[in-house]
C-alpha cells in the first residue's frame, strides 16, 4: 500500500508539471538538529525534498500544487522518541485576482504521517485555509489569513498576518507573522544573508501493530540565519546555522480527548502525554532549490 500511495502522489505531481512550467520547481533540504538537556544528549536528522508543478492558469484564476516528502530520524533520546518519522503530502492552492492590486488564496494540504510501518487511514490528516493579499505600492505587500489543520493531537488554529515589505534595494522583510518572519540582505546580486524565527507544531502516527497507535506530538521554535548563492539565476545554495529555542516532545496513547491550538499553545487542554522531553540544542541545514527561467 505505501509504495501504491507514493506512485500515485508521484504521478499526479509529473503529470500537472508537464502541463506548464513553474518559476520554483523543486528543492531539498538537510539539517541536523541537537537535541538535548541535562540528561539527554539526543539528535535529530532531518531530511525534506518538494516538486512544485502548475494545474492550470488563466487571466484571472491559476491553480497550483507541491507534493512533499520528508523524514525525521530522532535518536539518542530515550525507547519513547527514538523513531523514523515519515510525511508524504499533496498541497493544492487556487488563486483568484480579485482587482489589480488584491489577490485571495484557498489552500489545502492532505497526506500521510507517521512511521510508514503499516499505513492506514489512521495516519491520514489534512490542513486547509484562506488568504487575502493586497499590494499598496511597488515596496509592500501584506496580507492576512487563517489556516486549520486536524492533527492527531486534536484541532490547531494558526491565524497569520503576511507582508512582503522592500524596506530598501538591498533590505527585505517577508514572511509570516508571528509564526515566520523573515529579514533578508542582499551582499550582491548572488550573495544575501537571512535570519528567521519559526514556529510549527506537527504530530506523526506510530504503528498500530508495534505501538499500538501511540502518536508523537512534537511543538518547536527555531531561529536560524543563513547565507545564501544564486548560481546562474536558476540554483540556489543556502548553508545555515541556527538555534532551537525550545522542542517539546510528546508521546499520547490513542483515543484521548483532543485538545485545541492555537500555533503551538493549547487553549483548551484535555490529553495527558505518557511522556514528555523538552530540549535545546543547535541547527545545522543546507539547501538547495531550482527554479525554470
Amino acid at each position: 500500500m505505501k509504495t501504491r500511495i507514493i506512485l500515485l502522489l508521484t504521478f499526479v505531481s509529473v503529470s500537472s508539471f508537464a502541463q506548464e512550467r513553474s518559476a520554483q520547481m523543486a528543492g531539498l533540504e538537510y539539517s541536523r538538529e541537537k537535541m538535548q538537556n541535562d540528561s539527554i544528549k539526543g539528535y535529530s536528522d532531518n531530511l525534506n525534498a518538494y516538486l512544485n508543478f502548475p494545474i492550470s492558469k488563466g487571466d484571472k484564476q491559476r491553480i497550483g500544487g507541491r507534493i512533499q516528502f520528508r523524514s525525521k530520524t530522532i535518536s539518542n533520546t530515550g525507547q519513547y522518541f527514538d523513531h523514523h518519522l515519515y510525511s508524504i503530502d499533496l498541497n493544492v492552492s487556487w488563486q483568484k485576482n480579485i482587482k489589480d492590486n488584491a489577490q485571495f488564496y484557498l489552500f489545502s494540504q492532505f497526506g500521510f504521517y507517521s512511521d510508514f510501518i503499516d499505513l492506514s487511514t489512521e495516519d491520514f490528516r489534512y490542513s486547509a485555509g484562506f488568504r487575502y493579499v493586497l499590494r499598496h505600492n511597488d515596496k509592500l505587500q501584506t496580507g492576512w489569513g487563517m489556516a486549520y489543520s486536524r492533527q492527531y493531537f486534536g484541532h490547531q488554529l494558526n491565524p497569520f498576518f503576511s507582508i512582503e515589505y522592500d524596506i530598501s534595494s538591498r533590505l527585505r522583510l517577508s514572511g509570516l507573522l508571528p509564526i515566520r518572519p523573515k529579514l533578508t540582505y542582499a551582499l550582491s546580486e548572488n550573495i544575501f544573508l537571512s535570519s528567521e524565527i519559526s514556529g510549527s507544531a506537527g504530530s506523526y502516527r506510530l504503528s498500530a501493530l508495534d505501538n499500538n497507535n501511540r502518536f508523537i506530538r512534537i511543538n518547536q521554535w527555531y531561529s536560524l540565519s543563513s547565507l545564501g548563492f544564486t548560481l546562474r539565476k536558476q540554483h540556489l545554495i543556502s548553508i545555515g546555522l541556527g538555534y532551537n529555542l525550545r522542542q517539546t516532545v510528546r508521546l499520547y496513547d490513542d483515543g484521548q480527548d483532543r485538545a485545541l491550538s492555537i500555533f503551538t499553545f493549547d487553549i483548551k487542554k484535555k490529553s495527558t502525554p505518557a511522556a514528555e522531553v523538552k530540549t535545546r540544542g543547535t541547527i545545522l541545514s543546507v539547501s538547495y532549490s531550482f527554479k525554470l527561467k
